[in-house]
């Protein structure tokens, strides 16, 4: 299949651009060199973003693996390689060597840039950068599926919870997909939450700026206008969704949706069941409440995550309840 004319034209202006990052960190760095970019760069607009993406891949170098770093350096520049005035005589080993190298620099430096996958296990929090700025931070057991190209940045959450900080970019809007909505922001801070894969459920915690939800279908064009199938929030709103119930706005205490940024778990007036789950997202040792215990009794009080001792014993304490331990869990059942 042969590429797209503005494809074939956009894959060359991102190799023009990364033999100026490779130049500019070279030996051969000049004054003259340095004016060469800059004109390169006032030409056309697209220049820019593809030195940019290029500047990025070139700091984020160090984790490209060591067989990369360890070819041979051809005797040809990079900039021949991609210059339109390469002559025949550049076809012969050495120049197809120097190819050979340019296209394993591109082929990696575009896998960096695609940070296709992030997740988490139990008991284990990460916070990553992605390529335009955007901060993401993931809860235990979470799992997000990034998708960048030249028009959207993209972020699918298969599962978990997961807060996003996230850079303005005109040009490309930020959107979350979470089953069949998504979450439409330029620059903001909000918490996407989902349970179970399976289960359309979600919720999303704004914390600072201005988000749209919408359906999937909603074409990504002017996402801050109020309509039938948008809902906007402002900062300190969540908006709860589940199948066949209509979507929920309030506006809970935003240090308990994030208190897990800080090792904790801030319950109130949280059902005991509700809260042996969430203290299960964070360690392989499970709580489990007896179905003896009464539905009735309700939580309240900050907890340190990855700590259902501490939880089983205030429990027990508070309400005559009997803890069982064994090697995989902690029950908590009626006297």
């Amino acid at each position: 299949m042969i590429p797209a004319p503005d494809t074939l034209e956009l894959r060359t202006i991102r190799a023009q651009a990364a033999v100026w990052v490779t130049d500019l960190h070279g030996p051969e760095r000049s004054a003259a060199l340095e004016a060469g970019v800059r004109r390169w760069l006032a030409e056309d607009p697209r220049h820019a973003q593809a030195f940019e993406l290029a500047t990025e891949a070139w700091q984020r170098s160090g984790n490209l693996p060591a067989h990369l770093l360890d070819q041979p350096r051809p005797t040809v520049t990079l900039r021949e390689l991609v210059s339109k005035r390469t002559t025949r005589a550049r076809a012969s080993r050495y120049a197809l060597a120097g190819a050979a190298a340019l296209c394993l620099l591109l082929a990696a430096t575009f896998y960096l840039l695609r940070d296709p996958i992030l997740s988490t296990g139990y008991a284990e929090q990460k916070t990553v950068d992605l390529t335009d700025g955007t901060q993401v931070t993931l809860n235990a057991n979470s799992r997000v599926i990034v998708d960048y190209n030249d028009r959207l940045r993209q972020v699918t959450v298969s599962q978990g919870e997961v807060l996003f900080n996230v850079t303005k970019h005109q040009s490309r809007p930020f959107v979350v997909i979470i089953g069949s909505r998504k979450v439409v922001a330029l620059g903001t801070s909000f918490e996407v939450r989902r349970e179970d894969a399976r289960e359309p459920s979600f919720t999303v915690t704004l914390i600072e700026g201005r988000v749209a939800i919408e359906a999937l279908r909603t074409p990504v064009i002017s996402p801050f206008e109020s309509g039938e199938a948008t809902t906007l929030l402002n900062p300190g709103q969540r908006l709860r969704f589940a199948a066949n119930t209509p979507d929920a706005v309030d506006s809970p205490a935003i240090d308990k949706v994030i208190a897990w940024q800080h090792g904790q778990l801030i319950f109130e007036d949280t059902s005991i069941r509700d809260a042996a789950a969430e203290f299960n997202r964070y360690g392989k040792r499970r709580l489990t409440i007896d179905a003896s215990v009464s539905d009735t009794i309700r939580v309240g009080g900050v907890f340190r995550i990855g700590d259902p001792d501490s939880f089983a014993r205030a429990m027990a304490n508070a309400y005559q309840l009997r803890i069982i331990e064994n090697t995989g869990d902690i029950k908590l059942t009626a006297p």
